[in-house]
C-alpha cells in the first residue's frame, strides 16, 4: 500500500471513510441533526457513483442524464439543507440513480467482453453490493413511515436485515479493496 496513491483505488477509500465517519459520529451523538447528516451523506454517494461509473463506460450520456435527475431532485426538495427530516425523495434518488448505474455497468460489461474475469474487477464487487444494498433499503425506507405507525415490530426486523446487509456489503467492498492490488500491476 506504501508509495501508492488514494486515486489508485479509485477514491474508494474516502468514499469508505466518509461514510465511516458520518455513522461513527451520529451513534455516539456527535452530530445532532442525523436527518439532515443522511441527506447530505447520500447526495456525496450519489456523486460519487456517478463519477465512479462515469470514469468506466463510454456513454457519458447516461452519467449526464443521471446528474441532471440528481440536480433536479435536489432542487425540488430544497428543504432538505433545513428541516431535519430525513427526505425520503433524496434517498429514493439515491437508490434508483445506483440501481440504473450498476445494472448499466453490467450490461456494458457484457457486452464488452474480454479476456479476463469478472469477478477479478473490483467494480464487479462494488457493483454487486451497491445493487443488493440498494433494493433492499428502498424496500425498507418506501414503506418506513407507514410501518412507524402500523407495524413497528416489521420496522425493526427490517433494520435488523438491513444491518445483517450492511455486514454483507462490507465483506463486498473488502474483497474489492483486494481486487484493486493485481489490477494496478498490469
Amino acid at each position: 500500500m506504501r508509495g501508492r496513491k488514494l486515486s489508485s483505488q479509485d477514491y474508494f477509500l474516502l468514499y469508505l471513510g466518509v461514510n465511516f465517519f458520518v455513522d461513527f459520529f451520529s451513534e455516539i451523538n456527535i452530530i445532532s441533526t442525523r436527518s439532515i447528516q443522511y441527506n447530505y451523506l447520500n447526495l456525496f454517494n450519489t456523486f460519487y457513483f456517478i463519477i465512479f461509473y462515469f470514469r468506466r463506460i463510454k456513454n457519458k450520456k447516461i452519467a449526464f442524464i443521471l446528474s441532471a435527475i440528481a440536480l433536479m431532485v435536489i432542487l425540488l426538495n430544497i428543504e432538505l439543507f433545513y428541516v431535519d427530516k430525513y427526505n425520503l425523495n433524496i434517498a429514493i434518488m439515491y437508490c434508483v440513480i445506483n440501481i440504473l448505474q450498476v445494472l448499466y455497468w453490467c450490461s456494458y460489461k457484457l457486452n464488452n467482453i474480454n479476456k479476463s474475469k469478472i469477478t477479478d474487477d473490483p467494480v464487479f464487487w462494488i457493483s454487486t453490493s451497491i445493487l443488493l444494498w440498494s433494493c433492499f433499503f428502498l424496500f425498507r425506507i418506501i414503506p418506513m413511515y407507514l410501518l412507524n405507525e402500523i407495524d413497528k415490530p416489521f420496522l425493526k426486523l427490517l433494520k435488523q436485515i438491513l444491518n445483517v446487509i450492511n455486514i454483507v456489503c462490507s465483506g463486498l467492498f473488502y474483497i474489492a479493496l483486494h481486487k484493486y492490488n493485481p489490477m494496478d500491476k498490469k
